[in-house]
């Protein structure tokens, strides 16, 4: 049975993503605000791939949109370990076949996105050598407001992957990325291909 669904927790995160109200945020995610309204009232059934598309605008975790929902939540399930993130916060991305070999379980039920593996100590304390990491590909084109100050995964114009919290830029169209670790430089005037929010670390 679902629980009572947290309408301030959504008008609170629709706000801090950004958005002018719960219609603009209605439209954004492809539905109507009467639609979305019903929603929040319980009187209409969210489907699973409007779920994805509310977390994504959210820039939230899906497991966050489903407890607002009221949605019951499973604990844990097996996930493939993407890839993994190293010293001076570089991310590598594996290929298919080496994915195949490093599997995990989660206290998440289910989650759209990627695992990533920390390896080394260079991130401590915020990251710790293999804690996981969780971020949704492909990522978007540029951050939402909602994604500023708090860390990401970005692909850079170089081509470079890089894990780091990001800010505006002082030129249109760039950003700064601050490292986790202080004795990384930080990279400035950053243009960036595309960007995905870490959606949670966990300690396994």
């Amino acid at each position: 049975m679902n629980k009572a669904i947290d309408k301030e927790w959504f008008r609170q995160a629709i706000k801090a993503a950004g958005y002018k109200s719960q219609n603009a945020f209605a439209e954004a995610i492809g539905l109507t605000g009467p639609k979305f309204t019903n929603t929040l009232k319980g009187d209409r059934r969210v489907q699973a791939d409007e779920i994805e598309k509310i977390s994504s605008a959210l820039g939230e975790s899906d497991r966050n949109v489903k407890i607002a929902l009221g949605i019951e939540v499973n604990t844990s399930a097996e996930y493939k370990i993407a890839g993994y993130v190293s010293a001076a916060d570089r991310v590598v991305l594996y290929d298919q076949d080496d994915m195949e070999a490093d599997i995990i379980e989660l206290p998440i039920f289910y989650y759209p996105g990627v695992t990533l593996r920390v390896k080394g100590e260079s991130m401590t304390p915020r990251y710790k050598p293999n804690e996981i990491i969780g971020i949704r590909l492909p990522g978007l084109d540029k951050p939402t407001i909602s994604m500023f100050g708090k860390d990401v995964v970005a692909r850079l114009g170089d081509g470079r992957l890089v894990l780091k919290t990001i800010y505006k830029g002082d030129e249109e169209g760039t950003y700064s990325l601050i490292s986790v670790n202080t004795n990384v430089p930080p990279i400035t005037k950053a243009e960036i291909d595309w960007v995905s929010p870490v959606d949670f670390h966990i300690s396994l």
